[in-house]
């Protein structure tokens, strides 16, 4: 893990700045030279009840932010919503965004697992058309689980 850590840090050195606050704040600063990356707490799981999370986001807030971004041809990657099974979490993003939808397969469910199930976990990516017009590669996208990890390649 340490190797990877360095790894990614050698490569984002000088190029990458890590922020917290709210996704609000960030997003108004954003130019078209920036990629944001956003994980939100999942829609279908940051209810009240569960306490993994300090609150979840106003989907109606959430969904005009992205619009904006849109409008501002700023390139962004958002993991929203996921799948166990057959049972989704939280609803897809809206169409009329026209983002890139992508599954990634997280691996086996530890909750199905608590409960005797053998259920894979698949997490959704979506991409900013933006995002999609300045790589020119991300039309075509496979991932492939090698020794546990997650690799993302274009072809």
């Amino acid at each position: 893990m340490k190797k990877h850590i360095l790894g990614a840090s050698s490569l984002l050195r000088n190029k990458t700045i890590l922020t917290y606050c709210d996704y609000r704040e960030v997003v108004k600063i954003a130019t078209p030279h920036d990629v944001i990356y956003m994980d939100p707490p999942y829609h279908g799981v940051s209810k009240k009840r569960d306490h993994r999370y300090i609150q979840g986001i106003v989907l109606e807030q959430f969904v005009e932010v992205l619009r904006s971004l849109n409008d501002k041809d700023i390139s962004y990657i958002v993991s929203f919503d996921g799948r166990t099974g057959d049972k989704s979490h939280g609803i897809s993003l809206p169409r009329e965004l026209c983002l890139k939808h992508l599954e990634v397969e997280a691996g086996r469910s530890s909750q199905a697992t608590l409960l005797g199930q053998d259920s894979k976990t698949f997490e959704s990516l979506y991409l900013s058309c933006a995002l999609r017009k300045r790589t020119g590669k991300l039309t075509n996208i496979i991932f492939y689980k090698s020794n546990q990890e997650n690799l993302l390649f274009d072809i």
